[in-house]
């Protein structure tokens, strides 16, 4: 049984404003992208084929749409500016605490198009085939960045401060720590 266009966005929703809030890095920003988005959709409502990826159609007008304010706006300065202001300061009696600062400092530093893979296809578990279609580019693309992503990832938390003796860096705080996108 195919789903209705507005039970569609209603099952999406929730990972359009995560996938928002990754490339805006901003939840403001993000409900913005997204509330632009479904206008978007709900406009073109009549060329969507039901049976068909409706996640994949959605990202792409987001990731549209964002591309084309950023180009317009030019506020990359401002962003990188608000994540340098931001206080890294963390309790250090918590060794799963430092772990997930660690990551969402490591993941930040991340270029836009790696934080752009991880997230569709490592939070919203998308194939590579929907991401490369998301991202308009092909399925060995996506395979490359998500495989130079995941390392850079490794490589930066691991440039930080070291764990207390005996904890293990892992990407389970890394995949706990993009799920906090999808709330």
């Amino acid at each position: 049984m195919t789903l209705s266009f507005v039970d569609e966005v209603s099952q999406t929703l929730p990972a359009m404003r995560a996938f928002a809030r990754s490339l805006t890095r901003n939840a403001d920003a993000a409900d913005d992208l997204v509330q632009d988005a479904l206008v978007r959709l709900l406009t073109a409502q009549q060329s969507y084929t039901p049976g068909t990826n409706f996640k994949a159609w959605a990202f792409t007008v987001i990731r549209n749409r964002f591309y084309d304010q950023y180009r317009r706006k030019r506020h990359a300065d401002r962003l990188q500016d608000e994540l340098m202001q931001i206080d890294h300061s963390h309790a250090a009696s918590q060794d799963t605490v430092m772990q997930l600062h660690d990551m969402a400092d490591a993941f930040w530093r991340l270029p836009a198009s790696f934080r752009e893979v991880l997230i569709l296809v490592g939070v919203n578990e998308m194939s590579y085939e929907d991401a490369a279609a998301v991202i308009g580019c092909p399925i060995g693309t996506v395979r490359s960045r998500l495989s130079r992503a995941r390392t850079r990832l490794q490589e930066l938390m691991e440039e930080g401060e070291p764990l207390t003796e005996g904890a293990q860096r892992d990407y389970g705080a890394t995949r706990a720590f993009l799920a906090q996108f999808a709330r």
